[in-house]
């Protein structure tokens, strides 16, 4: 016959002693990668979305999508997900940088309906003030690696090609 578990000091009052530590998470290399991806962007995500919005009124979002575009033009829709993001914000992104004057949607005429995005010269100097930005937030995270940053950073973009399906 089952029987109820003793309960009655389950819960240490307020006077006690801490209780235990809270379990040590698993030690693999897939959670050190997933936390350590999360807190690296959570934080500077933070300080460059930050910095950029109060130096050139321009979201961290906004400036990743100006950087394919100024690199070549593109459509919005392989833009979405090279972001991996929906249409829709997209054309919202799309929408902000072309009030801004730095990006201008033109219709094909060879292809109905298709729109290709384009960089105007207000949005290439936009994009290169922003990019010294954030590069000053990134650099005293990237200096403490030393001459390890060229491979993080060529890791890194091995593993987004693999998680986008690329590799």
């Amino acid at each position: 016959m089952w029987q109820s578990p003793d309960v009655t000091n389950a819960w240490p009052d307020q006077n006690s002693a801490p209780g235990p530590a809270a379990p040590a998470a698993p030690d693999s290399p897939e959670l050190r990668f997933m936390t350590g991806l999360w807190t690296v962007w959570q934080k500077l995500s933070e300080r460059g979305e930050q910095a950029l919005r109060e130096q050139h009124g321009l979201g961290l979002r906004a400036f990743i999508a100006l950087s394919h575009i100024q690199a070549a033009p593109t459509y919005p829709a392989p833009l979405a997900l090279a972001l991996g993001v929906p249409r829709y914000e997209i054309s919202r992104v799309l929408g902000e940088l072309e009030a801004r004057g730095a990006v201008v949607r033109m219709a094909q005429a060879d292809r109905a309906g298709r729109v290709v995005v384009s960089a105007t010269p207000l949005g290439r100097t936009l994009w290169q003030a922003a990019l010294i930005t954030l590069e000053g937030v990134t650099a005293p995270a990237l200096a403490a690696l030393g001459p390890e940053r060229e491979h993080l950073t060529s890791l890194l973009g091995r593993v987004a090609q693999a998680a986008h399906g690329d590799s």
